[in-house]
């Protein structure tokens, strides 16, 4: 019996992009599918897009992407899940491949990752390797669309708000190392990774002063390189933002009344 895969569709205003990633997942080539679509409150017309495909819609408050995540996961059927934004795109081997890989693996191994290729405002394949988790805890190698065991990910509380829009997935690879957790490499490009403007330098420095300052306040141990590059800027800034009040915020946040189902089309 072939184990059933959900796949994860969050959004927020991607109206001129969500067609493309829904048909990016409805065409994988391993058809034991779910396609959930989560969507945070859009302005746009992206819930009238979505719900034109054969797929389970569901609405939450405007809560951003980790707990978007989280609460897609907690209604998911799936005994593996695969996180895809909106504005990119699955190849259409990619769950057929990773699986393949994942299903041959002990349990220790949580999830495999593949090579995410850039499209739009740049061009080219983002820099991966295989497995190393001496190298993850100095910079993230691993795209955010991995093909993850469901039980291990609600195992350790999902993604953390605390991290919203900085680098959470690299805060969730870093906890899956700290217990026990390791993660399988296939070389091979699985994901079309939609570039938009880049960001400004400083935006582009601030996530990063903010996301290493709160990396080290939960892992120092493992984050204490990248931290003394740079002690008082991390340090003024883990003190200024209080990072210990912000961190650590697992699971799903919405309510139940606040979650809504839009359209229950469930599996293909």
């Amino acid at each position: 019996m072939t184990p059933l895969v959900s796949i994860i569709i969050t959004n927020y205003n991607y109206g001129a992009y969500i067609a493309e990633a829904i048909e990016s997942a409805l065409a994988q080539t391993f058809r034991d599918c779910e396609v959930l679509v989560i969507d945070d409150s859009s302005t746009d017309n992206s819930l009238e897009i979505a719900a034109r495909y054969p797929v389970k819609v569901l609405l939450q408050d405007n809560s951003g992407v980790c707990v978007a995540r989280n609460n897609a996961l907690s209604v998911a059927a799936g005994k593996y899940v695969m996180f895809l934004d909106a504005d990119d795109r699955l190849v259409p081997t990619a769950v057929e491949h990773m699986l393949a890989v994942l299903q041959g693996q002990p349990e220790t191994v949580a999830y495999v990752y593949g090579q995410m290729r850039y499209f739009g405002r740049k061009e080219g394949v983002f820099a991966s390797m295989p497995f190393d988790g001496n190298k993850l805890v100095r910079a993230n190698f691993i795209c955010a669309s991995t093909l993850i065991r469901r039980d291990i990910l609600l195992s350790v509380g999902g993604y953390d708000d605390g991290f919203r829009m900085l680098r959470e997935d690299w805060e969730l690879y870093i906890r899956l190392f700290t217990k026990g957790f390791s993660g399988q490499f296939l070389p091979e490009v699985i994901l079309e990774y939609r570039k938009h403007k880049e960001p400004t330098g400083n935006t582009t420095r601030r996530i990063k002063t903010l996301s290493i300052a709160k990396l080290f306040y939960l892992y120092p141990s493992l984050i204490w390189r990248l931290f003394i590059r740079h002690p008082l800027r991390y340090g003024i800034r883990m003190i200024t933002a209080r990072v210990w009040e912000s961190v650590g915020k697992y699971g799903p946040k919405t309510q139940l009344s606040n979650l809504r189902v839009v359209q229950d089309a469930g599996r293909r």
